[in-house]
């Protein structure tokens, strides 16, 4: 079974939004409980993405095939940004898409994308496309914070779940707040962040999907051979290193323990 799992983020655009205040003033001017200014999704821009490509095997072991990620500054606009990672997605049509509230967030930017850049989203992304699921199947596009939730009322954060799963707190660094990056350094550091996004929720997903009995896996191995990649391959910027290093070495702990209950 193979999956791409993604994220993007989003800019504040102040031209939508002056916009859209010259039409209805007041919903423009509407606040939050904090007393910020609201900013209303049709007034962001997708200014980064990234997908996390990886294959799991019957036997439960994992392949990760690759980590693309693509922003504004290195590929000029929104445009660019959507349609090289629709044609990332479309490149791969037996793969599931999974995302983190992406029902909520992901997936209206990327219409609004395409309607006005005029492109077309890949299948998986596509909404009213009929469905048709014996038990047991898997959707094309699986919102993995949907699944969490279940039949509760209360939606968690990724990065509850992540400590829940006894992630470093460290991999969130940044996570919080995002705002449009000035500097080269900043960008780096936006890139890195779409991306540990993408490989924390395939952390995450993989843990809740075991735990479900719908994949076999070695749990404490799949987090120590994901953080021994990203490390590997250098995508992240500084910032992270510390925390895969921390995740490395108490995944590898736990697996020798788990060894030795076994003798």
């Amino acid at each position: 079974m193979k999956y791409t799992f993604i994220d993007i983020e989003a800019a504040w655009d102040e031209h939508l939004h002056e916009a859209y205040r010259q039409i209805d003033p007041v919903g423009a001017g509407e606040l939050m409980r904090n007393g910020q200014q609201r900013r209303r999704l049709p007034c962001k821009r997708v200014m980064a993405a990234a997908a996390f490509d990886l294959e799991l095997h019957e036997d439960g072991a994992i392949s990760i095939l690759g980590l693309t990620s693509w922003t504004t500054h290195d590929h000029g606009d929104e445009r660019e940004v959507v349609a090289n990672m629709f044609e990332h997605v479309r490149a791969r049509p037996a793969t599931h898409v999974v995302t983190y509230s992406g029902l909520a967030a992901e997936l209206p930017l990327l219409n609004l994308a395409a309607m006005e850049h005029n492109l077309v989203l890949p299948p998986q992304l596509r909404t009213g496309m009929p469905v048709f699921l014996r038990p047991g199947m898997w959707r094309p596009h699986i919102d993995l914070a949907l699944e969490l939730k279940g039949q509760g009322r209360d939606w968690a954060h990724l990065s509850e779940i992540g400590l829940r799963l006894g992630l470093p707190g460290g991999l969130f660094a940044g996570k919080a707040r995002i705002e449009e990056p000035t500097t080269s350094e900043e960008w780096q550091a936006m890139r890195s962040r779409v991306a540990m996004d993408c490989v924390l929720t395939a952390m995450v997903a993989l843990a809740f999907w075991r735990a479900n009995g719908r994949i076999q896996l070695d749990q404490v191995a799949m987090l120590h051979h994901t953080a021994s990649w990203c490390q590997r391959n250098a995508f992240t910027t500084d910032v992270y290193s510390e925390p895969l290093v921390a995740l490395r070495r108490q995944s590898l702990v736990q697996i020798v323990e788990q060894e030795a209950e076994l003798v």
